[in-house]
Order: C-alpha cells, then structure tokens, then sequence
C-alpha cells in the first residue's frame, strides 16, 4: 500500500514537469530530469519496501497521467479510444529511459531510508513482563 502511495502522490508531482515537457531545452531539461529524479528517489525513501518498483513506477504513472490531462481536451472530437491508446503508448515508450533513471534513484531512496531511518523500538510500557 505504501508503495502504491508513494508512487502515486510523485506521478502527480511529476506532471508539474511532464505538462510542460515542450521547454525541455538546454538546462532546463537537465532540471526537469533532475526534479524526474528527485521524485522518484523520494518515492523509493517512504515506499520503504521494494523502493525501486515506486521510483519507476512514479515516472511511468506520471506519464500515463500527463497523456490523460493533455489528452482530456480533445476528448469530445471524432477520434476514437485507439487514438488515446496510440497517444499514451507513445509517451510512455518515450519516458521508458526516465522510468529506468526513476527506478535506479528510488533503489537509491530506499537505501537513504535505510540509512538514516532507525527501525523503531518497542517502548518499555508495551513489553510484556516475564512470568517468573
């Protein structure tokens, strides 16, 4: 659930970025993969578990939302689903290199979590008394 989660709530900050994919230019776009990657890596560091399924799955779930809201206006045109199904293939198909850096960066986020996120202790209060 924590992975779905953590997924989830980077895909959406990933489209700040993958709506306005047309000024990726120069350093820009070198910004906009970072922010790509910052996501997923803070999608890795709170999925806690199977940290690099979230960090590409961000990417690619991001994808698939920004082809759905770009997509939203022309969907009262004469086209038909397979015009949105060709659409979204093709976004997906163009951020599978981004979605591979995402899943690489969220493993690299799970290991942060490792790292710097203690495990928590049992207090004294919910340690049960030994039977003497």
């Amino acid at each position: 659930m924590r992975v779905a989660l953590a997924a989830g709530v980077a895909a959406g900050l990933d489209l700040v970025v993958l709506l306005r994919i047309d000024r990726w230019i120069g350093g820009g776009a070198l910004l906009a993969i970072g922010y790509l990657l910052v996501a997923s890596a803070g999608a890795g560091f709170f999925a806690g578990t199977r940290s690099a399924l979230a960090g590409g799955l961000a990417v690619l779930l991001g994808a698939l939302l920004s082809g759905l809201v770009q997509y939203w206006p022309r969907l009262f045109y004469a086209n038909d689903l397979g015009v949105l199904l060709g659409f979204e293939l093709q976004l997906v198909v163009a951020l599978v290199p981004y979605a591979i850096g995402g899943a690489i960066a969220g493993y690299a986020g799970g290991i942060a979590r490792l790292r710097f996120v203690r495990p928590r202790q049992a207090s004294d209060a919910a340690v049960e008394p030994h039977p003497e």
